[in-house]
């Protein structure tokens, strides 16, 4: 089958090196389709040269735009417009469409697309719709948006939740499909120790890691905080901390953790990390993972970061919000309060200081991701609702 995924920024830099939660599972979706044999193309803003092009054989990425501002309302209205632009002379090398969001804002670019085209065109949600206090619950914005998604050949939603939010804001027929993780890559490895040495981390030092960014969302706060706590009864525990992109993590933001490392004085027990390229590595070298990100509103409902984890083998402490507890139970990780530093600690506290329990959690975590997110089989039951959908 001939796809195109339409999705409105992909940060892809080349090789396996991808920042955001529904990028890593539209880039994971597609690989599993091309390595089915179909012929796959990414039509996204990419920013970076190194993401464009082809990155395996029958998968191409294409950007839109040279270069962009996104997250602007001036982006969104281009993108709606060059999406439709692009794919239209484009229709006769497709046989169907999947566009991606977070929000409900782009399935007008949907619709663009599929007037254009006159394909076949599903959407994939990947972030709940509030249920109040949103722009899009303003009649008339919620009347224009439910009216393009209504007209689509088929909605889909990464979680549960999404799903239920979909159907709450009176969307119907909406079906979930988790996304897919790449358990060949994300599994646990003798590298462990060789990454650990690199990162100057002995081999005894039990380490938290963390993956996000800067931003109030992410929490990184409350994680430095329930860090020094942890240090109180684990002295010798270190934390791993990414924070990626400028734009999701500025000066000024990175000036003020640093402030409140040294006001907590952790910072001798804190290394910090900016974009990744050996992110499963990284994931090996910690002992548990951790995510306690305010709401699911921004991130994918399901933590991308948290289904790479629990395929590593470690076990995760992650927020109560979003789809978090749909993946996660007590044989698996900890959910725990994001506005509760105390909450984090205590989940932290538990598996670091706990070998067994970690051993134990983290194995039962790679057994949920074998049997819930294989590439493979995601890839196979997109596979069906494509041929319905064409048919």
């Amino acid at each position: 089958m001939r796809i195109l995924h339409v999705i409105p920024q992909f940060p892809y830099f080349g090789g396996d090196t991808i920042i955001g939660g529904y990028s890593t599972a539209v880039l994971g979706l597609a690989r599993a389709q091309a390595l089915a044999g179909d012929t796959v193309t990414i039509l996204g803003y990419v920013k970076d040269p190194g993401g464009r092009g082809q990155i395996q054989p029958g998968l191409e990425v294409v950007s839109l735009f040279e270069s962009a501002d996104p997250g602007t309302v001036r982006f969104g209205l281009d993108f709606i417009r060059g999406a439709a632009k692009w794919a239209s002379p484009r229709r006769d090398d497709f046989d169907i469409i999947h566009n991606h969001s977070g929000f409900p804002d782009y399935f007008l670019a949907s619709k663009q697309v599929q007037r254009k085209t006159k394909l076949p065109c599903l959407h994939t949600l990947y972030c709940p719709i509030p249920k109040e206090g949103s722009r899009y619950n303003r009649p008339f914005i919620r009347r224009v948006l439910r009216r393009a998604a209504g007209r689509l050949d088929g909605l889909l939603a990464m979680s549960q939740n999404v799903a239920n939010s979909m159907h709450a804001w009176g969307l119907e027929g909406v079906r979930t499909v988790p996304p897919p993780v790449d358990l060949d890559r994300f599994k646990d490895g003798e590298d462990r120790d060789e990454v650990r040495a690199s990162l100057g981390i002995s081999g005894n030092e039990p380490v938290v890691l963390f993956v996000g960014n800067a931003t109030e969302q992410k929490n990184l706060t409350g994680v430095l905080e329930a860090f020094a706590m942890l240090l109180e009864r684990a002295p010798d525990a270190r934390l791993i901390m990414t924070t990626e992109l400028p734009r999701t993590s500025s000066d000024a933001a990175l000036q003020a953790l640093r402030d409140l490392m040294a006001s907590l004085d952790i910072e001798d027990r804190v290394i910090q990390r900016g974009i990744v390229d050996n992110m499963p590595g990284l994931m090996r070298a910690c002992d548990v993972l951790v995510a306690p990100f305010k709401d699911s509103y921004g991130p994918s409902d399901y933590f991308m970061v948290v289904l790479e984890a629990m395929a590593t083998g470690r076990p995760t402490v992650v927020s109560n919000v979003g789809g978090m507890s749909e993946v996660l139970d007590e044989d698996r990780g900890r959910l725990v309060d994001p506005h509760s530093a105390h909450s984090i600690a205590e989940g932290l506290v538990e598996f670091v200081l706990d070998a067994d329990l970690r051993r134990t959690a983290g194995a039962s975590a790679r057994r949920f991701a074998e049997s819930t997110f294989q590439a493979s089989t995601i890839a196979d039951v997109h596979r069906v609702i494509y041929e319905e959908t064409v048919a």
